[in-house]
């Protein structure tokens, strides 16, 4: 963010959910049966697209005066490109991978699954997929979300200059008549849409971005009991329904989930408020003050702090290790081996990135006030 503010909670949070990606894209792994998605309805998804839309505001949410607009819709037209190349070079390279890995381990079922066969079977028709964003490949299909959500950003912002409830109330509505009407984004060249629904998902980066805008502002969030009861609760009776009753009730979560609006794809209802109220607790406990004391916190505040280049380090070491676990029998020595090492090289690779101070962190974001 050069000389614009930046809160280091929000990197700490986001090396978070970039570690999480990590070891969520192995499927199959012993670590990932602790991963937040395990407890809970929301998952690492939701974190990304939220701490995105903050720390877009965050960047660029005082700069979109008339005086500073045009360069201003420069600089995210900038960050889309590095998006698109980032995107179109992993899809390719993580094709690459597979196809080695396909026929080193002698698995050409590696090559089937999560739409690698629609670019190997027709390489030109596939490979132009790929680059208009029409098809995408299984654990890589975030940045083309992500690449849409930018492209809203300068409404957004436009809106939230008027008044950032008229911002959350534009962006609701189409959430509305997305999930009515039906409305999506089509896949090409397979019939289909897109995993992420970006008319859904962008109410999660409006809500990211009117958090931003006000902690800009150097406000502070009302943390009151009722409302922290209320989301402890709402997000003890999620784990109790994704574990069913915590191993002692089988058949609860097959039972209530159907009913919840828990879909990905369209951002179910269900999701966002487990996430709404997971974060608020997160943010009322003080969690992020609390840790900040924690021999981890700065390692993964430069994780957070490189997110870009992090998420394609991982996602290559990711598509490495899937090739591993699925062409030989893996245990558990092989996971963890895998894991700590794919994070200490993503750790190493981010300190010869990292050429930038930190900034100070500001104290709205990190000390709420409780009120009764």
């Amino acid at each position: 963010m050069s000389e614009r503010l930046r809160f280091d909670g929000i990197d700490f949070w986001r090396g978070i959910v970039l570690c999480t990606i990590f070891i969520d894209h192995l499927p199959g792994n012993i670590f990932e049966n602790f991963t937040p998605r395990n407890y809970g309805f929301s998952d690492a998804a939701e974190a990304f697209v939220f701490l995105s839309g903050v720390s877009l505001a965050l960047a660029y949410g005082t700069h979109f005066e008339p005086s500073e607009r045009v360069q201003t819709l420069r600089a995210l037209a900038r960050r889309s490109l590095k998006l698109y190349g980032v995107h179109v070079g992993l899809s390719l390279a993580a094709i690459a991978i597979f196809v080695i890995g396909a026929d080193w381990g002698n698995r050409p079922d590696l090559l089937m699954a999560h739409g690698r066969d629609v670019v190997l079977k027709e390489p030109v028709v596939g490979t132009l997929g790929l680059f208009l964003l029409g098809h995408q490949l299984g654990y890589f299909n975030i940045l083309p979300l992500y690449l849409v959500l930018i492209a809203c950003v300068p409404l957004m912002l436009w809106l939230a200059m008027i008044d950032r409830r008229l911002m959350l109330a534009c962006s609701a509505a189409l959430y509305a008549a997305t999930r009515l009407w039906g409305w999506d984004l089509p896949s090409w060249p397979d019939q289909g849409i897109w995993f992420f629904n970006p008319l859904a998902w962008q109410l999660l980066m409006a809500i990211g971005i009117a958090v931003g805008l006000g902690l800009r502002k150097g406000e502070t969030i009302p943390t009151t009991r009722p409302l922290m009861w209320t989301a402890g609760v709402i997000v003890a009776a999620a784990a109790f329904v994704v574990t069913n009753g915590f191993g002692i009730s089988h058949g609860v979560r097959e039972a209530v989930q159907g009913s919840l609006d828990l879909t990905k794809t369209e951002f179910g209802l269900g999701r966002l408020v487990h996430f709404l109220a997971l974060g608020y607790l997160v943010y009322g406990l003080r969690w992020t003050q609390s840790l900040r004391e924690f021999p981890a916190y700065r390692p993964l505040t430069l994780l957070g702090r490189h997110s870009l280049w992090v998420f394609a380090i991982l996602s290559l070491l990711s598509a490495v290790g899937q090739v591993l676990m699925e062409a030989f029998q893996h245990a558990a020595w092989f996971d963890v081996l895998f894991v700590a090492g794919g994070l200490a090289v993503i750790y190493a690779a981010t300190r010869l990135i990292d050429t930038k101070p930190a900034r100070r962190p500001a104290p709205a974001l990190l000390e709420p006030r409780l009120r009764a």
